[in-house]
């Protein structure tokens, strides 16, 4: 029920008088979360956030709305054009600390309200290609995400951190996780890069049709890779996720994080961590396989502080001291 404001009037003149009684609807505050493509995890589970939040607080509207995922995200809750946004823990880094695809930029005021799951880096190549590894991929060319991504900032490090070096020893194309996977099975590329929750609908949709690979991440290539970005976790893609996975994959993972402007009214932003993840937590890590099993203590973990409204409701809710 949306909350309405009831006016009372009284109106005098003379000898006469007279009494009016007008009920005035109160608009609703309108808040947009910013996800990313529709193939993707950001999307649905945008949209059930803004479910629960409409179901949870009278007075405002919430939509989720597509864009071109982390790094657009940023700009879009950091000038305000947006309220609540979806990021890799690697955009949320770079965009709070001016590195990496945001240096030189001003300081992005963003602050994460939940760690929620994690996004490991897919490697796929098909079977037969002779890639096993991440430094197979030496000489090859590689669709590594969207132009402005923040999968394509993340896979450049994670290559560099393997000795490959764009335009030297690797050829990339800037590819949407879609366009990738095509470009994938029609022989265009060599291996795409997908970082999402698991399991990824492009992997499986790839995995349908062909016998894939996952290349893995060496011991000393993924220890370097961490030290590099703190921002980096090493991740296990295990046996079976995937048709034609037989073996557990190494790989490197960043969280994803939901976060609000440092800005945003700390009761308000109390309001909507408490209806997520306090009274219906559960309705929301069975709204998607991504958050099935990503522990509530996580979800206040992270590479930066919470908005104080996201810490106070873990303290009421006991997570954290």
């Amino acid at each position: 029920m949306k909350t309405r404001t009831f006016l009372k009037t009284v109106a005098s003149f003379g000898l006469s008088a007279s009494i009016c009684f007008g009920a005035v609807a109160q608009a609703d505050e309108y808040r947009k979360i910013a996800t990313g493509s529709t193939t993707g995890a950001f999307y649905p589970i945008g949209g059930i956030i803004a479910s629960i939040l409409n179901d949870e607080m009278d007075g405002y509207n919430f939509t989720a709305e597509s864009t071109g995922g982390s790094v657009e995200n940023a700009r879009l809750v950091g000038s305000g054009e947006s309220d609540i946004g979806f990021f890799g823990g690697d955009t949320l880094w770079n965009a709070t600390h001016g590195t990496g695809p945001f240096e030189g930029r001003p300081h992005v005021p963003l602050a994460p309200i939940g760690k929620i799951y994690g996004m490991p880096l897919h490697f796929v190549a098909l079977e037969g290609s002779g890639i096993e590894t991440v430094s197979d991929l030496e000489g090859k060319t590689v669709a590594v995400g969207a132009p402005g991504s923040g999968t394509g900032s993340k896979a450049k490090v994670v290559l560099e951190g393997a000795g490959l070096t764009y335009g030297e020893n690797i050829e990339p194309r800037y590819l949407n996780f879609r366009e990738g996977s095509d470009a994938l099975v029609d022989g265009n590329v060599d291996a795409v890069v997908i970082s999402v929750g698991m399991p990824s609908g492009n992997v499986q949709e790839i995995a349908a049709t062909h016998d894939i690979v996952l290349a893995s991440i060496g011991d000393e290539d993924l220890e370097r890779m961490v030290k590099a970005a703190s921002y980096l976790e090493p991740f296990v893609i295990e046996a079976g996720t995937y048709p034609s996975i037989d073996e557990d994959v190494q790989t490197i993972s960043t969280s994803t994080y939901v976060a609000v402007s440092e800005d945003m009214d700390e009761e308000e932003v109390y309001q909507i961590c408490m209806a997520l993840f306090d009274r219906n937590l559960e309705r929301f890590k069975n709204g998607h396989s991504a958050l099935k099993s990503t522990p509530i203590e996580s979800y206040a973990k992270g590479i930066m502080p919470l908005h104080p409204g996201a810490k106070r409701c873990y303290q009421d809710i006991g997570v954290i001291q």
